[in-house]
């Protein structure tokens, strides 16, 4: 039986992780900030908020840290304080809890986002692209992998997954971009032309365990589906999908008065592949961004 670790377990990526992982012969710690109880044999809870949680651990082969405080709220300056400080501590927390153990786990994988990459048009991204920290969201990732990578002294096999925009029915970007379809106002957001690269929540779920199990699998691998779309072209396929029309046009500098610097995750955009995943022979499910929305909305 295996152990995993897991923060954020209870968020909606984490809970889709843990459905999956108990399918398995494991068991799963999730660190949540509440004190919360399990029914199901295989899950056990622990509150990192009380001064023992340490001491609640027990030896682990797997740590999956989703943990983070959500980028789809107002960026208010203690808003961004709360994004940095939320990934940056508790990545902290969890180095600190295995360096003094003799048994520390063999795979360590974490949480990051295709803000990385730097807006772009024209450029298409690999993992192979390297940058520095360029604005608010490139720092958080650029601080939060370096936290993560320490792992590697551990002689843990570290694995950085960097998120594209997941589209989800029970939480994420899909329920809000739906919402102006349903009220017969969906339409052009910006230039229409930035890249939205995307990713089923299912396809991501599979893809982080798929590169767990693949002991090749290291370092940085974007999680996005294969084929990309601008903006107008995901829009007029969700209207496709929701039988409702796509004509309104909402220009940048409105969705920056409103959105404030949040506007940054619709606007300011990467088109980001994954090649990392394609080359370990991961098999995406809904690679095709018209068959992921059939599936989420239908």
């Amino acid at each position: 039986m295996k152990n995993y670790l897991i923060t954020g377990g209870t968020g909606m990526i984490g809970t889709q992780l843990v459905e999956a992982i108990i399918q398995s012969d494991a068991h799963i710690t999730i660190l949540t900030r509440q004190n919360k109880s399990s029914s199901h044999p295989k899950i056990t809870y622990v509150n990192w908020s009380e001064s023992d949680w340490e001491s609640k651990i027990p030896h682990i082969d797997i740590v999956i840290n989703l943990a983070g405080a959500s980028l789809n709220q107002r960026w208010t300056k203690a808003h961004k304080q709360s994004i940095m400080l939320s990934r940056l501590q508790s990545t902290q927390a969890l180095f600190d809890l295995f360096k003094n153990r003799e048994q520390r786990p063999s795979v360590f994988f974490n949480a990051s986002a295709i803000g990385y990459y730097k807006p772009d048009l024209n450029r298409t991204y690999t993992e192979l692209y390297k940058t520095l920290p360029f604005d608010f969201l490139s720092e958080v990732v650029y601080q939060w992998e370096r936290r993560a990578r320490q792992f590697e002294a551990l002689g843990t096999r570290v694995v950085i997954g960097r998120f594209g925009m997941v589209l989800s029915q029970s939480g994420g970007a899909l329920p809000l971009m739906k919402l102006p379809y349903e009220l017969y106002l969906g339409g052009k957001l910006g230039t229409g032309r930035q890249w939205y690269s995307w990713i089923h929540l299912d396809d991501l779920t599979r893809a982080i365990l798929h590169t767990i199990n693949t002991e090749k699998a290291q370092g940085v691998f974007n999680f996005t589906a294969p084929i990309v779309e601008h903006q107008n072209l995901f829009g007029y396929t969700l209207a496709r999908v929701t039988h409702r029309p796509h004509y309104t046009w909402v220009p940048s500098f409105a969705l920056r008065l409103v959105l404030g610097q949040m506007s940054t995750v619709v606007l300011d955009t990467q088109k980001v592949i994954p090649n990392k995943l394609q080359a370990i022979d991961f098999k995406f499910k809904y690679p095709d961004l018209k068959i992921a929305l059939e599936d989420l909305v239908h």
